[in-house]
């Protein structure tokens, strides 16, 4: 370490404990407050963690020559004695000392490194510091500050092997030991490669986190472009259907509700919401005379009805998107019954797609509670009986027991999101009605 190091072969007394005369404000070779900007900085911040004095000042002289150098006179001489000049090398880390005298006020510091976004490289840390924590428990504390805190073990004694302090502290690959007394180039070599390692973790992290922000930005302009498809098939039913756009809107949120409940993935969870909207788009195939009939439809009638199944997965088909092959999942099967005698397929129980199965329960709950041009609402007490009476006939009786904890979650939904008094809604209106954010809502 220039021409200091030559001074000071070993660093430490091997049996020393002396009480400090008084405490000092860190010792830096730059300046006292350095906040660490962008991974390329060189400023290395270590923190001294030891109860006897003239180890601090050990530290200072072999890690911050330059600050202890207080003119350059003294720079001068101390190049004559060593032989060469005391300098920091360009493109070398230059070093931010803190000192702690017990491992309290070794906490209180890492915090407030923390805290100001000036969190410390490396930690030397005592073994024996009495009467406080011992080098160990201090470690530990720290670590729950600052997880990714280099730690280097100080110790004259043989308190403790290197398997015992593993197996107590658990991270091997953050801890080195070093034995007093010690020699100063092994004690530089351990700062200069642990600070390093602290240094290049960040460099990492913060590759990562801009990688991460890039997937995000990218996912959500891909989810906007399938959104924006879901508002267009969305536009076109709606024109044909006396449905109302909250209707939609409403089994979309029911549905992502049930499935959360139901222990799904987030990401499947949105997937539902978004493509639960799109479980009648084939009625655009429908005619009018079958789709807006106010009567009873007649057995031909209910037969070309029942196609919307199948020609809204016929309008949703040849699409790699996650969200129309869901969508396209939701309308072929949500009419398929958990008895088998459904429709288009009879397919039974656990055949049917889980998202089809979530949006059948949605779908016939909101039909039901809500009016419809050749009936008025039902009460929600008789509403829940039919869909009881459904239970492993109609519907997966799991679902409905789940549904049946729900009924809150859904009265909140349908509040927020009532159907108008006309019972339509201009179509540009309804698109800005519809779900956007990826979490689930009422709002």
């Amino acid at each position: 370490m220039g021409a200091i190091t030559h001074h000071i072969p070993t660093i430490g007394p091997a049996d020393s404990h002396e009480s400090p005369s008084n405490l000092r404000e860190p010792v830096s070779a730059g300046p006292q407050c350095v906040k660490e900007t962008t991974a390329d900085s060189r400023v290395r911040r270590i923190l001294v963690v030891d109860d006897t004095s003239s180890i601090h000042d050990d530290f200072d002289s072999l890690l911050a020559p330059d600050a202890l150098s207080t003119n350059d006179e003294l720079s001068d001489l101390e190049s004559q004695v060593g032989g060469e000049q005391v300098s920091t090398t360009p493109g070398q880390p230059t070093y931010d000392l803190g000192h702690a005298y017990q491992g309290q006020e070794a906490l209180e510091k890492v915090q407030r490194a923390v805290v100001r976004g000036q969190a410390y490289d490396l930690a030397f840390v005592d073994l024996r510091m009495p009467p406080g924590w011992d080098g160990l428990e201090t470690v530990e504390q720290l670590w729950q500050v600052d997880p990714d805190l280099q730690i280097v073990i100080c110790s004259a004694w043989s308190d403790y092997s290197w398997q015992e302090i593993g197996a107590r502290l658990g991270r091997s690959d953050q801890v080195l030991i070093l034995k007093k007394p010690f020699d100063a180039a092994e004690a530089a070599q351990m700062a200069t490669t642990m600070t390093e390692k602290r240094h290049l973790k960040r460099v990492q992290d913060e590759y990562t986190q801009d990688l991460e922000k890039q997937v995000r930005s990218r996912t959500a302009a891909v989810m906007r472009a399938h959104e924006e498809t879901i508002h267009l098939l969305i536009r076109a039913s709606i024109h044909r259907d006396s449905e109302t756009g909250n209707h939609i809107k409403r089994v979309g949120l029911y549905s992502a509700r049930l499935a959360m409940v139901a222990g799904l993935e987030q990401s499947e969870v949105d997937l539902i919401r978004l493509a639960a909207p799109m479980h009648d788009v084939g009625k655009i195939g429908i005619p009018d005379s079958v789709l807006r009939k106010p009567g009873a439809l007649t057995p031909e009638e209910r037969r070309i009805m029942e196609t919307h199944t199948t020609l809204g997965a016929e309008m949703l088909s040849g699409s790699e998107s996650p969200v129309l092959c869901k969508a396209k999942e939701i309308a072929l099967c949500h009419h398929e019954r958990w008895d088998g005698q459904g429709y288009p397929n009879g397919i039974v129980a656990d055949s049917i797609p889980l998202a089809a199965r979530i949006v059948a329960v949605a779908d016939v709950y909101d039909a039901l509670t809500q009016d419809r041009i050749y009936r008025r609402a039902m009460p929600e007490p008789q509403v829940l009986e039919i869909l009881q009476d459904g239970r492993g006939s109609h519907f997966d009786p799991k679902l409905i027991d789940l549904a049946m904890t729900l009924t809150r979650d859904f009265q909140l939904i349908a509040a927020v999101h009532p159907d108008s008094a006309s019972g339509e809604q201009a179509p540009d209106e309804l698109l800005s009605t519809l779900p956007q954010s990826s979490q689930v809502s009422t709002t």
